[in-house]
């Protein structure tokens, strides 16, 4: 009888000033391990804060904890006694890209690698790259190491429940405010002042994340205006997204969401990486390029929600390229057949 295969996802994340992350690559592994129930499933994950607690949040098992920052030679080390320890038929690298190209070529020469990335960056000696970047036309190319590259939005990483898409609400009233589960830029305070003229008319929720405290001015206008609801998560950030009039989201994940929905959005960048897409989106004509948090940001929110209330905002729902919610579940059978087949 053949034995259950194992999966090893090493990732990094969580609530790290000033680093090129918050928890985007944690919840891309989390998306991508609901589909592989058949297999056993193994985390290992450098800790920046909070990434453990929406792991255990999420139900998951068998995780392993790195120190923040880990040095090249001891992470190697460590995932390598993991990989033969627990026997593992795969890894799947998803973290932030200080060492990942040294790490990756060094674990390739042990097992199966697979790498998801981000933005442009698709240069990795593994067996496989995934990069669902908005940026990229859907495609399967080779990059300078002759690795297979699954590219475009038809392969990004989305929550299992993107696959079936209904109409969205009717009328939709709500303003949704999110910035991923670590608000690291504290963007949501810049909310603060502007929205309180626009609290009469419209109903606005903020969704703190995870990994980011409340502050007393949060507070203190939760508990005075009824037409605001602020929490620190939620269970579906579909269903609220579908009941959404207008959006503000960072560059990450989350504006993939909005697009499939077709819900119209603005991204405030959170990191520079997340940068080069909201660019794209902008010029897509599907969301607004709001940059930086910056001297600017309070007086351009307070344009755009006059612009809400009058229903003056129109941006293009209707684009050439399509997310169809499936990429999770394509790229779990194109590992399943592919990648984990040839180590029968």
């Amino acid at each position: 009888m053949n034995k259950k295969k194992s999966i090893l996802f090493r990732i990094s994340g969580g609530r790290s000033k000033n680093k090129e992350f918050g928890l985007g690559h944690i919840y891309r592994a989390i998306n991508l391990a609901e589909y592989f129930k058949k297999f056993t499933v193994y985390f290992l994950v450098e800790d920046y804060g909070g990434a453990l607690q929406v792991l255990t949040k999420k139900d998951k098992k068998n995780i392993h904890v790195l120190n923040p920052e880990i040095s090249l030679d001891e992470d190697i080390k460590i995932t390598t006694k993991l990989v033969k320890d627990k026997k593992i038929d795969l890894l799947i690298v998803d973290k932030h890209d200080k060492i990942t190209k040294s790490y990756v070529s060094k674990m390739k020469k042990i097992l199966k690698t697979v790498v998801i990335s981000d933005i442009n960056k698709i240069n990795y000696n593994a067996d496989l790259i995934i990069n669902g970047f908005i940026g990229f036309p859907n495609s399967i190319i080779k990059n300078k190491f002759k690795t297979k590259c699954l590219l475009g939005p038809k392969y990004q990483i989305l929550p299992k429940n993107y696959e079936k898409n209904n109409e969205k609400f009717k009328n939709p009233q709500q303003i949704l405010i999110t910035f991923g589960g670590y608000d690291n830029q504290k963007i949501i305070e810049s909310f603060c002042k502007e929205i309180i003229p626009f609290l009469e008319s419209l109903k606005i929720k903020i969704i703190l994340g995870a990994a980011t405290k409340r502050s007393k001015e949060l507070s203190q206008l939760d508990s005075t205006f009824n037409n605001l609801s602020i929490v620190n998560s939620i269970p579906n950030l579909k269903k609220d997204i579908k009941n959404t009039k207008f959006g503000f989201c960072g560059g990450g994940i989350t504006t993939y969401e909005f697009a499939i929905l077709q819900v119209p959005f603005a991204i405030i960048c959170q990191y520079e990486h997340q940068i080069k897409t909201a660019q794209v989106w902008n010029k897509k004509e599907i969301a607004l390029n709001l940059g930086y948090k910056n001297k600017l940001l309070e007086k351009n929110l307070r344009k755009i929600f006059v612009k809400i209330s009058k229903n003056e905002i129109v941006l293009n729902n209707n684009s050439n390229f399509k997310i169809d919610g499936f990429g999770s579940k394509r790229i779990a059978e194109y590992l399943s057949k592919n990648i984990l087949k040839s180590n029968d």
